[in-house]
Parts: C-alpha cells; structure tokens; sequence
C-alpha cells in the first residue's frame, strides 16, 4: 500500500505542476533582439515568486550589478528568499558567436549555456543532486523589463519554478 501511495504522490505533484511544458513560451515584446551583456550591465532588480514541488511559494527579491570586462560580463547578485538570510552569486557570460552564449555561475556544475532567439534567451545549466535547470528570459516593450521563467528538474520531473519580473534600475 506503501509503494502505491508514494507512486500516487509523484504521479499528481507531477500532473499539478504541468510535466515537462518546459516549451511554453514567456511573452515578449515584438521586433527586437535581446542583449543580455547590455540588458544586465549596471543594475537591476528582480521580484518573483519560487514554486516548490511541496511547500508553498516563497517571494524572492534578487538584486544585481553588471560590469563588463573586455568581452565578458560579470553578473553579481544578492537573492532575498523570504525566512531565509541573504545569498549571492556570480554569473561569468561570454558572447561565443552570433546569438550564443556560454559562461559560468557558482550554483551550477559544468558550463552555462545561452542561446538568444529575437526578445528571448534560453539558458540551461546543471546544478548539485541531479538538478537541470532550464530558464527563458523575455525583453517587454519598454525595453527595461524582463518577464524570468525558470524551471528546475530531476528526472525529467519539474521540482521548482520561478516567476520573475526583472526590471533595468540605471
């Protein structure tokens, strides 16, 4: 009976979350080509919303600055979980070709890779325990603003999203 009840559990938190719709596209502006090594130099700040498979959601703040160095950007971040102490990161991004993008982030194991298409990036990147994550960035009309999904997996099942709303603050 074990066995069913945990199989059960699995099988409706993975219904709940929506599977693998890792495809869905964020809205974005139209006729214009997002640039992340501009988007992201100087600062920003992002609000949003972090979906655990169990548990309920958590609002998370993160507040960046970029600077460019030569051909690369470095992204530093604070992140304020809510009910937890502050935390940051570093993003390393280098433009390899024509709409590419590969770099490094302290939360990931192994490269990360971006892939720019119109008003949207793409990133994907593997962290500790399994964990993939795929994130879609959207530019919005204005120019200053950009709608963050973020979708972490294990075993092909979705465990967490992020909702974000990332706007340029200079």
């Amino acid at each position: 009976m074990t066995l069913i009840r945990s199989t059960l559990l699995i099988a409706s938190a993975f219904v709940a979350l929506g599977g693998c719709d890792q495809a869905v596209p964020v809205p974005a502006a139209a006729n214009t080509a997002l640039d992340p090594m501009i988007f992201f130099e100087g600062r920003s700040h992002g609000d949003g919303q972090l979906r655990k498979l169990l548990g309920k959601p958590v609002a998370v703040d993160v507040d960046s600055v970029g600077r460019r160095r030569g051909r690369t950007l470095v992204l530093d971040q604070t992140i304020r979980e809510n009910g937890k102490p502050p935390s940051t990161r570093r993003w390393t991004i280098v433009q390899i070709g024509p709409g590419r993008y590969s770099g490094t982030l302290t939360d990931a194991v192994g490269p990360v890779d971006g892939r720019s298409d119109g008003p949207r990036l793409y990133i994907r990147y593997a962290m500790k325990h399994g964990l993939r994550v795929e994130q879609q960035l959207a530019e919005q009309d204005d120019g200053r603003t950009l709608l963050n999904r973020l979708d972490v997996y294990k075993l092909g099942i979705r465990v967490a999203s992020l909702n974000e709303t990332i706007r340029k603050a200079d």
